[in-house]
């Protein structure tokens, strides 16, 4: 594949591009990996039956000229919105973009909230059996580890991008590729990144390189994931595909231009990007996913609402000379309908699976 067409290509948010010398249809692997997590991970949004949320400004009653018990006011998108603009961004370090389409503004969110800014929660510390500390990091990173066991705010450690520079929607290649993050060891930045993995609850510590540019591409990371937790890594597995390398100028030409490619280690084992891979824009493939997934579960939310209005209304008491406002609460992936004007949620829905 050559650069003019990878030049023509980059930037494209709807492309797909993974460069394969041995393998025709290593583009239909990738894509069909990403169809099977995406299938296995099920819907976005986990509606809840105990959730509440906090209402600051009531709607206020609305009469209608002529009754109709199957009136109904709610626009679950714009919630969704509202969401983000009032809370979702903010908890990133970031603003809502008006000049940004819902679904930008909702990408934004997905890398920077979901992917680039670990959660504040204990998590469990794995070794792998090659790290090394050097000795003028060990102090350092002996309270990373303290941190990391405690549930501490690791954003000071991440990229520089996300609080020096401000950018925490900046779009990781190693992070959307492989799923690996880099830490430093101090917050003002360090010669020196510590590799890991980090799970909702576990951190996986692979290995401390120098800072420089090819360490974006290092396939010894893949390796060391292999060598000691194959399991967590197996799903990206491909067997189908013949095993092929390429030098450290040709993964950081193709990691430049959002292209993707497998790696294979030294048993001849491939893998596929072990995170799904990047669009040609550089977002996260599975970050993409779940954006379509939100927009559609939102619509299909709003859609089984209205088709049960006389229900709720029934539920509710309320008389047919009043409008039924349905709002939809959102903590992230969890979310709840309630009627506002009397603060009430809305339950018996979380047996209905989104299609």
């Amino acid at each position: 594949m050559g650069e003019d067409l990878l030049k023509k290509m980059k930037g494209n948010s709807s492309v797909f591009v993974i460069h394969s010398n041995a393998n025709r249809f290593a583009a239909a692997a990738a894509m069909g990996m990403m169809a099977a997590r995406s299938q296995e991970a099920g819907a976005y949004f986990c509606l809840s039956d105990t959730f509440v949320p906090i209402v600051e400004g009531l709607a206020p009653e609305e009469f209608n000229s002529v009754p109709a018990d199957d009136q109904i006011e709610l626009d679950f998108k714009g919630d969704w919105i509202t969401y983000l603009r009032t809370t979702g961004l903010h908890a990133c370090g970031l603003n809502y973009k008006d000049s940004h389409s819902p679904e930008d503004n909702t990408m934004r969110f997905l890398n920077a909230h979901n992917r680039r800014i670990p959660s504040t929660k204990p998590r469990t510390i794995h070794e792998s059996r090659e790290l090394v500390i050097p000795p003028k990091f060990q102090a350092d990173y002996e309270t990373l580890v303290a941190l990391i066991k405690e549930g501490g705010d690791l954003k000071p450690y991440l990229s520089r991008h996300i609080v020096k520079r401000k950018h925490p929607d900046w779009n990781d290649g190693l992070l959307n590729s492989w799923g690996i993050q880099h830490l430093h060891f101090r917050s003002e930045g360090t010669d020196h990144l510590l590799f890991c993995v980090i799970t909702e609850s576990e951190v996986f510590l692979i290995q401390v390189l120098p800072h420089v540019d090819e360490q974006w591409v290092n396939i010894q990371l893949i390796q060391i994931l292999h060598d000691n937790w194959p399991a967590m890594i197996a799903r990206a597995k491909h067997s189908g595909l013949k095993p092929e390398t390429f030098p450290v100028s040709k993964r950081q030409s193709l990691r430049n231009y959002n292209a993707n490619f497998a790696v294979t280690v030294a048993d001849g084992t491939v893998y596929l990007p072990l995170a799904g891979g990047t669009t040609a824009a550089g977002d996260s493939v599975e970050d993409r996913d779940n954006c379509r997934k939100i927009f559609h579960e939102l619509k299909f939310w709003q859609d089984t609402v209205v088709l049960n209005v006389l229900a709720i209304r029934s539920a509710l008491k309320m008389p047919n000379s009043k409008k039924l406002v349905v709002r939809m609460a959102f903590d992230n992936r969890v979310c709840c309908f309630y009627e506002p004007t009397q603060v009430v949620r809305l339950g018996g829905f979380t047996q209905l699976v989104v299609p």
